[in-house]
């Protein structure tokens, strides 16, 4: 009797162990999926900014040159929030990328 019922509550506790590790590996994956969703929207928004700087670069040489100062000086702080704003992007997509390395790491 002591037997059987040792077996049976074995086998119990080996299931919820087996089903809790099979929705964890879904919970993993999912993890997985929804960085790689955000690296890819992050490395959209860094293109975008680079290009965005560019322009904003060319404009405040335009204006350097034909001596408008207070453009250029308008142009100059655009300038410096944008790379601001791009040097958080990218640190937010390196630190991404080390999450999704984790989660691949933790979902094997």
């Amino acid at each position: 009797m002591k037997l059987t019922k040792l077996l049976t509550s074995m086998a119990v506790f080996g299931g919820i162990a087996f089903m809790g590790a099979t929705s964890a590996s879904a919970q993993d994956w999912r993890d997985v999926y929804h960085d790689r969703n955000d690296i890819r929207q992050d490395s959209y928004h860094v293109n975008a900014m680079e290009q965005h700087i560019a322009a904003d670069r060319a404009r405040m040489n335009e204006d350097i040159r034909c001596g408008r100062s207070e453009a250029a000086a308008r142009d100059a702080a655009d300038l410096a929030r944008d790379q601001r704003s791009l040097q958080a992007s990218r640190r937010d997509l390196r630190y991404d990328g080390r999450d999704l390395r984790t989660d691949y790491r933790d979902w094997r």
